[in-house]
C-alpha cells in the first residue's frame, strides 16, 4: 500500500507539475514553516488543510492558505451538510496526516476537497505532501493540473464580502 507521501509524488508527476521539494525537521506550526520557507528560500504561500467531518457521515478537506479562516456557514451551503472540526486522532484514522501537518491531496476518493479560491492570489503555494519533514513548493497555477488528476469531488470555495457577517 502506498503512502500518503508516495501518492502526493505520484500525483505531482503524473500531474506533470514541476515541484521543488526540501527536506528539513518536521514543521508542525506556522512559525517553524516561517522558519524553513526563509533558510531554504521558499516564496510560496504556506497552505492550510482542515479535515471537517460532515454531520451526515462524509469528510471533506478544506484547502485554503495560512491565515485564512473557514466560514462554517458558506461550506454548510456548499455541501449541505454542517461540518465539525476533527479531533487529531480522527485526522490520523482518516487520512493518515501527522497532527498539525495536515496534507491537502492524496486521500481516499470519498474525501471531498473545499478548494478556497484565495490560493489563486499568489504565485506559489507550499504544502506538506504528507510527511512533516518535507515541503513541496508548486506554481499556484499549476493546482488546477493537480486537482483535475484527482479522484475526490471538487467544490470551490469563494468568500464574498455577503458571506461575512456585520
Amino acid at each position: 500500500m502506498s503512502t500518503l507521501y508516495d501518492r502526493n509524488i505520484a500525483l505531482l508527476k503524473s500531474s506533470g507539475v514541476a515541484y521543488r521539494e526540501v527536506e528539513h525537521e518536521a514543521v508542525l506550526s506556522y512559525e517553524m514553516a516561517a522558519s524553513v520557507h526563509q533558510r531554504f528560500g521558499l516564496t510560496g504561500v504556506e497552505s492550510k488543510s482542515l479535515l471537517l467531518r460532515l454531520k451526515d457521515g462524509r469528510y471533506c478537506m478544506f484547502v485554503s492558505v495560512e491565515g485564512k479562516r473557514a466560514n462554517i456557514k458558506k461550506i454548510k451551503d456548499l455541501v449541505r451538510s454542517k461540518p465539525s472540526l476533527c479531533a487529531d486522532e480522527e485526522l490520523v484514522e482518516q487520512t493518515g496526516c501527522v497532527p498539525k501537518c495536515a496534507c491537502p491531496f492524496g486521500h481516499e476518493e470519498r474525501i471531498i476537497l473545499i478548494i478556497d479560491s484565495a490560493i489563486f492570489n499568489y504565485a506559489k503555494f507550499l504544502y506538506s505532501p504528507g510527511m512533516p519533514e518535507r515541503t513541496v513548493e508548486i506554481a499556484t497555477a499549476d493546482l488546477e493540473k493537480i486537482i483535475a488528476g484527482l479522484p475526490n469531488p471538487v467544490v470551490r470555495y469563494t468568500l464574498n464580502e455577503s458571506d461575512i457577517p456585520a
